[in-house]
C-alpha cells in the first residue's frame, strides 16, 4: 500500500515527532507524582538520557515508543507497508541501542526499566506502581548488600 501522502508532506509530518515529553511520559510523569515520587526528566548526565531518572536509588526508566522501538514488528512480523527495509533497519538500529544503553546503565550500577508507551497510556496508574515496585526492589537490595542504609540507632551512641 502506497503513503497516503506526498514526501514532502510525509517529511514535515514525522519532524513533528517529539523525542521527550511525548503523551505517554506526560501521563506517567502525572501518575507518578500523584503517588509521591520525584525523579529527573530526560538528564543529560545519564547515559541514555533516561526519560525519568531516581538518582538515590540509580534508576533509569525509559518509555518507549510501541511504533519507534518496532514493537509490533519484532512481535509479530507485521512491519510498515511502504519503505518496509528502511524501518526495518531502523527499528534492528533502536532496538541495539535500547540493549547498549541497558547494558552500560547496568555496568555503572544503575537498574534499567522499559515501559511500551501503549501500556502507559493504557493505565498510566499501573505503569507508576511498577516503577515503584522497581524503586522499592532497589533500594532494599541496595540497603541489604552495601550496607548504605539508616544506621543503626545503637551504632551511633556506642560510637558517641
Amino acid at each position: 500500500m502506497a503513503d497516503m501522502f506526498d514526501r514532502q508532506t510525509r517529511a514535515r509530518i514525522m519532524r513533528a515527532v517529539r523525542t521527550a515529553e511525548t503523551e505517554p511520559e506526560e501521563r506517567l510523569a502525572g501518575a507518578l507524582k500523584a503517588i509521591g515520587l520525584r525523579f529527573r526528566r530526560n538528564d543529560t548526565s545519564i547515559f541514555g538520557k533516561p526519560d525519568f531518572s531516581f538518582r538515590r536509588a540509580r534508576l533509569a526508566v525509559f518509555v518507549d515508543g510501541d511504533f519507534w522501538h518496532g514493537r509490533t514488528w519484532f512481535k509479530n512480523g507485521a512491519a510498515p507497508a511502504t519503505n518496509t527495509d528502511f524501518w526495518i533497519a531502523k527499528f534492528v538500529r533502536n532496538r541495539k541501542r535500547d540493549r547498549l544503553v541497558d547494558r552500560e546503565l547496568r555496568r555503572t550500577g544503575w537498574s534499567v526499566l522499559r515501559l511500551w508507551g501503549s501500556e502507559v497510556r493504557k493505565d498510566a496508574g499501573v505503569s507508576a506502581g511498577r516503577v515503584r515496585a522497581r524503586l522499592r526492589r532497589v533500594t532494599s537490595l541496595r540497603r541489604l548488600f552495601k550496607g548504605d542504609g539508616p544506621p543503626d540507632r545503637r551504632d551511633r551512641r556506642s560510637s558517641a
